[in-house]
């Protein structure tokens, strides 16, 4: 097993390797130390040790009129302390110029343990208009030029998508124009269904997600146009009238597509992002699937959005602003469907409410100075709440609540 001593003696190995000069340095080790505060004024649905908030809980009111989820609460931790390594090489094989591969963790566990996880761990071989990458990196719907500088460890998220998966990815690049292609397998983020949320799903439909984009770039903007398609197999089995079990050979096919751009001028910085598409819960987007009674795969139709605005360099401003809305399903679910998703809570059961939309306001102040970040930000997220309709599926009878999250970090970035 690989000790804290082992770990520590490649870190530190690292770092001798990093002081070489730039011409021959071949391995840079980089992350930061941070330190985050937050406090909400309602129950959250969050991960990472509530670090990494999605959206509030729904109004649970008992018989007295009492909202059991209108419960503030605060906390501090330094989980997301992260560092990383980027190995450089003059050439690869097939007539690569050069190669790169990076590994990249951080921490995740529980309160009482922490353990080191694997972000990014994947190798790269460039040409002079290509390059070919292999590993685990950020889904292409990402696209880290896009990401909303907020201080908030969700990054945007459930607006932004948020995932890092195994793929194949090679991009072409033609003067202005970027061409990228992607082959996709779920790891870390993955569908929810019948087993829970499992990478199973997509294993069982053998073919891996499909991803094509266009970007062009100009002086100081871009604007892209990328296409996703999925498959996915949630069931193995199905039953006949006799209850006996057969296997089973439908999938799940669902498309998204998206656009978006940037713009800077100065100190000034403009992001923008729209994607529509069905069961998109593996990037924590709202939505997800039904399966009837007679095992047939609805998808659900999701919207996600947002726009960021930022200027400034030592004292910098931001403000975000994000909606994202399940339309409901594709066709009318017949009596007894059940759903699998993200923004639910309940999932199938009596009392099951599912989220129809949400939209956030996000104004932030962060002073950055050399390596060090200060900053401080107010997070509103607003969600409506509603019951799904047992003659459609569709998402009835609003009810909003909110949630005001002050969060601020202290970060020093090496």
């Amino acid at each position: 097993m690989f000790s804290h001593k082992k770990l520590l003696v490649a870190l530190l190995l690292a770092c001798n390797l990093s002081v070489f000069s730039e011409e021959t340095k071949p391995i840079k080790l980089y992350g930061f130390a941070r330190s985050d505060f937050f406090s909400d004024t309602r129950d959250m649905y969050t991960s990472v040790q509530d670090l990494f908030s999605f959206y509030p809980m729904y109004k649970d009111l008992n018989v007295d009129g009492e909202d059991l989820n209108a419960i503030p609460s605060s906390s501090m931790m330094s989980i997301a302390s992260r560092f990383g390594l980027d190995i450089s090489a003059p050439a690869g094989f097939w007539g690569a110029k050069s190669a790169f591969a990076k590994i990249e963790t951080d921490f995740g566990g529980s309160p009482n343990y922490m353990l080191l996880r694997i972000r990014q761990a994947y190798t790269q071989l460039l040409w002079d208009k290509s390059n070919l990458l292999i590993g685990q990196t950020w889904h292409p719907l990402f696209v880290p030029a896009t990401m909303p500088n907020v201080l908030s460890l969700n990054a945007g998220s459930p607006f932004q998508p948020f995932n890092r998966s195994p793929q194949i990815r090679f991009n072409y690049q033609k003067g202005k124009i970027n061409l990228s292609a992607a082959a996709i397998y779920q790891m870390m983020y993955t569908n929810h269904g019948p087993e829970g949320a499992s990478s199973s799903y997509q294993k069982n439909a053998i073919t891996p997600e499909l991803y094509v984009s266009i970007e062009y770039k100009k002086n100081n903007s871009l604007v892209g146009l990328g296409a996703d398609y999925k498959s996915i197999m949630p069931t193995r089995y199905k039953k006949d009238l006799n209850g006996v079990s057969h296997v089973n050979h439908d999938v799940l096919r669902t498309p998204a597509l998206m656009v978006y751009g940037v713009t800077t001028s100065g100190n000034f910085t403009a992001k923008a992002k729209v994607i529509v598409g069905q069961n998109l819960t593996e990037h924590c987007i709202i939505g997800g699937y039904a399966i009837t009674p007679k095992d047939e795969y609805i998808p659900y139709n999701s919207l996600t959005s947002y726009i960021h605005f930022n200027y400034g360099k030592i004292h910098q401003l931001g403000l975000m602003l994000g909606y994202t809305e399940n339309f409901g399903p594709s066709k009318s679910l017949p009596i007894g469907s059940k759903f699998y998703g993200f923004g639910v809570a309940n999932m199938n059961a009596d009392n099951e409410r599912m989220i129809n939309n949400i939209f956030r306001i996000v104004p932030t102040y962060s002073y950055n100075i050399k390596n060090w970040r200060l900053g401080v930000e107010l997070e509103y997220t607003n969600a409506g709440w509603g019951k799904r309709s047992n003659d459609n599926g569709t998402i009835m009878k609003l009810d909003r609540s909110d949630n005001y999250r002050i969060y601020a970090i202290l970060m020093y970035t090496f």
